[in-house]
């Protein structure tokens, strides 16, 4: 009965990550087509700042340095910052420059929902939405008595106690979580974008700071005894800021582009 619900909140999972970038990929495609590039061009920022960049620097070049090492052993406090001033600067320096460089004619409100759809989809997708179906796979495996240990590199016996351990709650806060880092990627795409039409550059780094500090966060809750819930609540309180954020700043870009804009 477990394995059952645990099961049926990875498919929901995966319905959250796949759903949301692909349906709204599905929607531009039959409904507003301008907004396409903006929405690949997010993909493409996010592949190339955080899976070509940033994630091999910090797995393979930078566990090489002795001050590195260190950090991560015995402070791991500011480990967390790094971690979340790294993000930061990888991904908004990404954004501003997906927009200044290939986005040129494509800087409304619509462009920059597009864009940070694009942006957090993709990483739904890859973080936790492959994850979730490999994890689906296993356990239907397990529940048809047809796991196979060599495929899936650990013992049955292991496997089983690791999944004892887990509830459908924690299973689903991995969905729940990307609806939250999509509308917070949403909202840090709009800052950014906001600022390249007022050409202040003091919003680029706003969201900076407020990208890190949220990751930071994120990494240090857990290091000081807070549980997963305390965790999803601040990603939920920073989500739902970004969110209004993101509805009010709407008429703050240039009404000649804007106002006639439709509503998504």
């Amino acid at each position: 009965m477990k394995f059952s619900i645990i099961i049926l909140c990875l498919i929901i999972n995966i319905i959250i990550c796949f759903g949301i970038p692909i349906g709204y990929l599905i929607y531009l495609i039959m409904n507003k087509r301008s907004g396409l590039k903006s929405f690949f061009i997010g993909i493409l920022v996010f592949l190339i700042s955080q899976v070509f960049l940033r994630i091999p620097i910090i797995q393979h070049i930078l566990p090489k340095i002795d001050w590195y090492n260190t950090m991560t052993a015995f402070y791991p406090i500011i480990y967390c910052i790094f971690l979340g001033i790294t993000a930061g600067l990888f991904e908004e320096i990404g954004r501003f420059l997906g927009f200044k460089l290939a986005l040129k004619k494509k800087r409304s409100w619509f462009d920059g929902i597009s864009f940070g759809i694009g942006h957090g989809g993709i990483e739904a997708m890859i973080i936790s939405g492959v994850a979730s179906i490999q994890n689906l796979l296993i356990l239907i495996s397990l529940h048809k008595g047809s796991y196979d240990a060599s495929k899936f590199g650990i013992s049955e016996e292991k496997i089983r106690e690791m999944f004892k351990a887990v509830t459908g709650m924690d299973v689903l806060l991995g969905g729940i979580e990307r609806i939250f880092a999509i509308s917070l990627h949403v909202g840090l795409t709009l800052l950014v974008l906001y600022g390249i039409n007022k050409k202040k550059k003091i919003y680029l780094w706003l969201a900076i700071l407020i990208h890190g500090s949220i990751d930071a966060v994120v990494g240090i809750l857990p290091t000081l005894g807070f549980n997963v819930y305390v965790v999803e609540l601040w990603c939920g309180i920073c989500a739902i800021a970004l969110l209004i954020f993101s509805i009010k700043i709407r008429y703050k870009f240039k009404g000649d582009v804007y106002k006639n804009e439709e509503i998504i």
